[in-house]
């Protein structure tokens, strides 16, 4: 067998290989034999009919393909062996030529990553995380709006009523109504769902009993494409008006959200929330900046196939996800308006920072020293890249400048890190506070 090897960038290596006739002529006698056996020629027990009656059944090429699949990862791993190729991913074969047998393989090295000069240039200042007034009443505002009561009211429509109505709309040269309901509950919200812009302007000032006509254009974007953009003339007859009413704040609510004696105990176990995922949004931010930091300072060199398998992943764990959800991509992709190819290209980014940063992380963890936890209850807790985070954090922010950091920052994971976090949980509804922290 021939072999010659050619270096490629990036950490790769290409092996040429040249395979003797006769040993791909075993090959292919080895394949029909095992063909053979699982063949059933009429008149023949299987395995004894002739050569040329069971290739005229299965093919010539079947019986190639066969000999390839044992041939192929056996000269290649010889060919690897002989060249002293040390595989750092799965060796891929990209061309094959017959007469005689050649085929191009090639294999991705070890990663060469040098980090840059951590200890002086990773200079971060956090952010504070800081809790206002503000938003502690704002979330509170919006508790109390989940616990607010629909009251009727004798007077004429106001924004943000909730009202009763008759609602028909029809279009000039079409018979069928494009809407056509009876006693329809509908909240009076310029910014909320409506069917038509402006919908929600026409019934302020309305009074119960009142009937009223009115023109409107249908969305652009209306699921009935020969309704949509068309004007529409609109019927409404208003039956009822109910206004929210908040319950007022006192201990009497305070009991009601949760097991809190008074408002005070609300507004500290609210205050505890907004501080715990501002602490978490601002370390998640840090660890953002750190990690982001490490790699531009530092040279990181690794196989293109590194990146292809971890995009390769990362598509199907999507793909899996938006499948639970009773969808396929290409319609997840359709809601969101997106072409396959942008989000596949996307992909590919995100994939390739993690493959960056999880080799500088690495690499980091052996320059300081870091060791796995002989202890971790499986290979899915990663302590050692948990403290190895840690401490390029305490590196970063200075807790760790001179080479010090305290034992106990080292001795155990990490509390967050960029795979897994957890949030404290307390009797405040989640929804309330993350509201108000938007991105937190």
């Amino acid at each position: 067998m021939k072999v010659s090897s050619t270096e490629l960038p990036p950490r790769q290596v290409s092996l040429d290989i040249e395979v003797e006739k006769d040993r791909l002529d075993r090959a292919m006698d080895e394949a029909y034999r095992r063909l053979a056996g699982r063949v059933d020629v009429p008149g023949f027990r299987r395995g004894k009919a002739p050569r040329q009656m069971v290739e005229r059944m299965i093919g010539h090429d079947r019986i190639v393909e066969e000999a390839l699949d044992r041939l192929l990862p056996e000269v290649v791993t010889e060919a690897m062996e002989q060249e002293k190729v040390e595989p750092y991913t799965r060796p891929r074969v990209e061309s094959i030529e017959f007469d005689p047998l050649r085929l191009k393989a090639v294999i991705g090295l070890a990663p060469k990553v040098e980090l840059g000069d951590y200890k002086h240039s990773l200079q971060i200042t956090p952010d504070q995380a800081q809790v206002g007034d503000e938003q502690i009443d704002g979330v509170i505002q919006r508790l109390r709006e989940s616990y607010a009561q629909w009251l009727p009211v004798e007077r004429a429509v106001q924004l943000n009523d909730r009202v009763g109505i008759d609602l028909r709309a029809t279009l000039e040269d079409r018979d069928e109504p494009v809407m056509d309901s009876k006693d329809a509950e509908y909240v009076v919200d310029p910014e909320g769902a409506q069917p038509a812009q402006g919908f929600a302007e026409q019934l302020v000032g309305m009074s119960p009993g009142d009937h009223k006509k009115f023109t409107l254009t249908m969305p652009e974007d209306y699921r009935e494409k020969d309704v949509a953009g068309k004007p529409a003339d609109f019927e409404v007859i208003l039956h009822w008006v109910k206004e929210r009413e908040l319950p007022a704040l006192d201990d009497e609510f305070a009991q009601q959200v949760g097991e809190y004696t008074d408002v005070t105990g609300l507004r500290t176990a609210v205050e505890s929330q907004l501080r715990q995922r501002e602490e978490e949004r601002v370390r998640e931010k840090l660890e953002e900046e750190v990690m982001s930091k490490l790699v531009e300072i530092s040279s990181i060199e690794f196989p293109p196939q590194l990146v292809e398998n971890q995009a390769q992943y990362m598509l199907d764990t999507f793909k899996t996800s938006v499948e639970r959800q009773g969808l396929q991509l290409s319609q997840y992709l359709r809601i969101l308006g997106k072409e396959q190819d942008t989000f596949e290209a996307e992909i590919r980014t995100e994939a390739e920072t993690r493959v960056r940063r999880s080799l500088a992380l690495d690499a980091f963890a052996t320059a300081e020293h870091i060791e796995p936890d002989e202890q971790a209850a499986n290979a899915e807790t990663d302590s050692r890249s948990s403290r190895a985070l840690e401490r390029l954090v305490a590196l970063a922010t200075g807790a760790g400048r001179n080479g010090e950091i305290a034992a106990e920052n080292t001795a155990e994971p990490a509390k967050t890190s960029d795979t897994e976090r957890q949030t404290p949980e307390v009797d405040v509804p989640a929804s309330a506070v993350e509201e108000d922290q938007g991105t937190a």
